[in-house]
């Protein structure tokens, strides 16, 4: 039975291992973020540089007014969005989650920033809509541990089980999802087995 990892009250710690408990209505919020990436990338931008304002994120992630506002009121009815309404204007939050699966993690804040970038990234776009979402789980591992030096780029499309020019499109893609990752959800190290700390990008 999948279950899901609420970080609560407890500080951020790099790498921490999930703690799952049962959680229906946390298995439909992660659901719904894996399956609407502009939710997604939202939930991603306030877990990740939040407290934000519903005007930050109007003008960060370009939305229109009445979407932002829509967008918000159904984070906050999933539970992954918190508004604090003693400030003026008022503060959005977002804590980061791990939704398990028993084995291994599943979808974690970076994975759902993958999800995101299939809004505005034509080639995240075109894996995930030719693939689907637990392809696109798979190309993100799989691009983890390109970068860390354990798969070669044709070694990483197997594992992603595409066409060796789709895995590296898909490599150079989420290249930025696993760098704000790494800086930002507590859960990265979850994504592969070596120290996460051992990716290696270009101009680093």
């Amino acid at each position: 039975m999948p279950t899901l990892t609420d970080r609560g009250d407890a500080p951020p710690v790099e790498d921490a291992p999930p703690q799952p408990f049962d959680d229906f209505d946390g298995l439909l919020a992660a659901t719904t973020l894996l399956q609407n990436p502009r939710l997604a990338r939202e939930y991603v931008y306030l877990c990740y540089y939040g407290p934000a304002t519903i005007q930050d994120l109007i003008e960060e992630l370009d939305l229109a007014r009445a979407t932002a506002y829509d967008d918000v009121e159904r984070l906050e009815r999933l539970g992954v969005v918190a508004r604090d309404e003693s400030t003026r204007p008022h503060q959005l939050t977002a804590e980061p989650f791990a939704f398990v699966d028993g084995r291994e993690v599943a979808i974690t804040p970076t994975l759902l920033h993958a999800v995101a970038l299939t809004e505005f990234d034509d080639d995240a776009e075109y894996f995930h809509n030719r693939y689907g979402v637990g392809r696109l789980v798979r190309a993100v591992r799989a691009a983890a541990e390109y970068y860390a030096g354990e798969l070669t780029q044709r070694m990483a499309a197997n594992e992603m089980d595409v066409q060796p020019v789709e895995g590296m499109a898909i490599i150079y893609a989420v290249r930025p999802v696993l760098e704000a990752g790494r800086e930002h959800d507590p859960y990265f190290g979850q994504l592969l087995s070596s120290d996460p700390n051992e990716l290696e990008f270009d101009g680093e």
